[in-house]
């Protein structure tokens, strides 16, 4: 197996693979399952974390760690340097899965049958504890699908720190991280603990609001459907009513993800100061 000291990655060839991850775009035919694994496979072998395990291992010894390191980079500073364009390839890496995933996630609510005026209270009792849910599943997806992608920054990071005879906590950038995007994907600002600058999240009046097409769709409405879908042998159909979903949606898709890129750019560069 090919080592790092026979293949040196310099800043050069991180700032390469830079540049093509900016390049990349999405496949239109591509389903989210398959995607997913081809990018976690084809990140894998970018940068310096192919040789993640041959680092690490070094790393372990703390007497001899300096001595490695200069002797394939020729100096502490070069290869703080590789680390620091390291980061910016992790920064695309984990800003577009962490996006990704909560894009991933859509808010359905659905109403029981009665006259119009209940039915709008139902929808809209719904709908809050749809977004309630929400702001729940936000933790979750963090946890399961970012964090790991986080350790090699950490792992990164402490290596970082003891080059340069500094501290690092480990595990505090996965913490500002975590605070940064359950505030931007947060869509209850009650629920938020504390009201911060860059959160889109909204009081529940606000999404009662919005104009959608599903606005007043009630289940009155689609009474003839399910008439006539009931006349199917066997017809197992119940209908709900999307209520004001399009709409948030695409305020998670848009607005909520935009903030996070931003936010998420400027907490890993300021790891480079």
């Amino acid at each position: 197996m090919e080592t790092l000291k026979e293949n040196i990655i310099t800043v050069e060839d991180i700032k390469e693979e830079i540049e093509k991850a900016k390049l990349e775009v999405p496949r239109e035919d591509e389903d989210f399952d398959d995607r997913y694994d081809r990018l976690h496979a084809e990140w894998e072998v970018k940068g310096l974390k192919k040789y993640r395990k041959e680092i690490n291992d070094a790393h372990t010894n703390k007497e001899t760690f300096k001595d490695w390191v200069i002797d394939i980079w020729g100096d502490i500073e070069t290869y703080i340097a590789v680390i620091n364009e390291e980061l910016k390839l992790r920064e695309i890496e984990i800003t577009r899965e962490a996006s990704e995933c909560a894009a991933l996630m859509k808010i359905f609510v659905s109403s029981e049958s009665g006259p119009r005026d209940e039915a709008e209270e139902k929808v809209k009792r719904n709908l809050e504890e749809a977004l309630e849910e929400h702001d729940q599943r936000i933790l979750n997806i963090y946890d399961v699908e970012v964090v790991p992608l986080l350790k090699w920054c950490e792992e990164l990071l402490v290596m970082k720190a003891f080059l340069t005879n500094d501290f690092y906590m480990k595990g505090s950038f996965t913490d500002e991280l975590k605070l940064i995007y359950t505030n931007v994907f947060t869509l209850l600002d009650r629920n938020l603990p504390e009201k911060v600058d860059y959160s889109d999240a909204h009081s529940f009046e606000y999404y009662v609001d919005l104009e959608d097409e599903c606005e007043y769709l009630y289940l009155d409405d689609l009474n003839p459907v399910e008439e006539l879908l009931a006349i199917l042998p066997g017809s197992p159909y119940e209908c709900d009513v999307m209520y004001y979903a399009k709409s948030i949606n695409c305020n998670i898709k848009n607005k909520h993800v935009n903030t996070f890129k931003e936010k998420c750019k400027e907490l890993y560069n300021s790891l480079h100061q």
